[in-house]
């Protein structure tokens, strides 16, 4: 990377704007290649794009240049030697375990993925004869004695959904190189702006562009970052199994994470003001914060997210199901969404939601509770979303 890139703020801004380096006149913004297929003057042309030149594309489920800027952005933010943009962020999970794994291949994944990709790892992997071992991806030994001739991977989320427990990263890379296997991490809830995984090891990582590096509630999308063969085969699949993404979803995330610096720190102000709010309310039982002295792994998020935590939170109510309706309707900004991430703070219920599928002892064995409440902090002012959760507590 040139030396006027070094920040990274500034990669933010530069990075993959050069989309077509054919172009005569060079637009500021990135214009929206929205064709499903591209059109050629020879068949030499043909052979050009067949022998791999980035430049050349064909039909859009192959390649893109809206993607493909987007995958160029996404390695200055992360780093990593390849990139793969797309339709979601389980497409992005789907074409990294799929495309990597076979038949008789075993992964390891922490207990406390979202619930999705549990799923996925659940009902899907094992159809095509993947096995997995769900651990406490926190208890080092017992990832290591889940190891099996087989285990090819391990598989892990920097912060977890809904608690945001967090992963120690360095550690599980440096067992992962001991063992010969490889690290996932998905880098969703921190975003390259707070924390980035394959400088402390990791092999790949992933994220949910329809969160924090879209950032604008606007847009779906997934991708996969670092280790150039796993990218590949991941590739490979996606092409073949039809999960690319739309050049218009591509712009859009492109267009977002230009922005991603700033509104990191702003989320992540926010919900460390929130936090300490809530921790201090009489209707609260727990909160789980990072950037909070109570939580569990707050030394570890010391260590590895100086910048900030992120805007994600949660918080269990001292009462149960009517408690956490009757917030919803207390409340005046933030609203009740089943996602995350967008510039508008908002609420989620667990148990109705993203853990829905999870039995009841399960959810109280990972502390979810019915008066568990997650919290997406948005961009606006600390004070605002603080009130707004204060009269809505207050009137419980």
């Amino acid at each position: 990377m040139p030396e006027p890139l070094s920040g990274f703020s500034t990669r933010a801004v530069h990075a993959g704007n050069e989309v077509d380096r054919h172009m005569v006149t060079h637009p500021k913004a990135q214009p929206i290649y929205q064709t499903s297929v591209f059109v050629y003057d020879s068949l030499a042309q043909v052979d050009d794009f067949l022998a791999g030149n980035p430049d050349n594309y064909m039909y859009t489920r192959i390649g893109n240049p809206n993607p493909a800027a987007l995958e160029e952005l996404i390695l200055a933010l992360e780093g990593g030697a390849a990139a793969l943009f797309g339709a979601s962020g389980m497409a992005a999970i789907g074409a990294a375990l799929l495309g990597n794994l076979e038949a008789g291949d075993h992964l390891i994944a922490s207990r406390e993925l979202y619930g999705t990709t549990q799923s996925l790892i659940e009902k899907e992997l094992g159809r095509f004869g993947i096995a997995a071992t769900l651990v406490d991806i926190r208890n080092l030994a017992a990832v290591e004695a889940a190891i099996t001739p087989r285990t090819r991977l391990i598989y892990t989320e920097t912060a977890s959904n809904p608690l945001v427990r967090v992963s120690d990263v360095p550690a599980l890379a440096a067992l992962a190189k001991r063992r010969g296997l490889k690290l996932l991490v998905d880098n969703t809830f921190l975003s390259p702006a707070l924390y980035r995984p394959l400088d402390d090891g990791a092999d790949l990582v992933l994220h949910s562009t329809t969160k924090y590096l879209n950032g604008h509630s606007d847009a779906t999308g997934g991708i996969l970052a670092g280790d150039a063969e796993w990218v590949a085969r991941a590739r490979r699949f996606q092409i073949n199994a039809g999960g690319s993404a739309s050049p218009f979803e591509a712009w859009l995330t492109f267009r977002g994470a230009k922005t991603l610096a700033l509104r990191m720190q702003a989320h992540s102000r926010n919900a460390q003001a929130l936090a300490e709010a809530l921790e201090a309310h009489p209707q609260v039982a727990r909160v789980h914060y990072p950037g909070l002295p109570s939580h569990p792994d707050h030394a570890l998020a010391r260590r590895l997210f100086p910048k900030g935590c992120s805007g994600m939170l949660s918080f269990t109510l001292k009462g149960g199901l009517a408690e956490v309706d009757r917030l919803i309707h207390n409340l005046r900004l933030a609203v009740f969404a089943p996602s995350l991430a967008g510039v508008a703070t908002s609420i989620s219920h667990p148990g109705k939601t993203s853990h829905r599928a999870l039995a009841p002892d399960i959810l109280a064995d990972l502390d979810i509770h019915d008066g568990t409440v997650r919290v997406s902090a948005g961009i606006e002012e600390a004070e605002d979303i603080v009130g707004d959760f204060v009269q809505a507590l207050d009137r419980l």
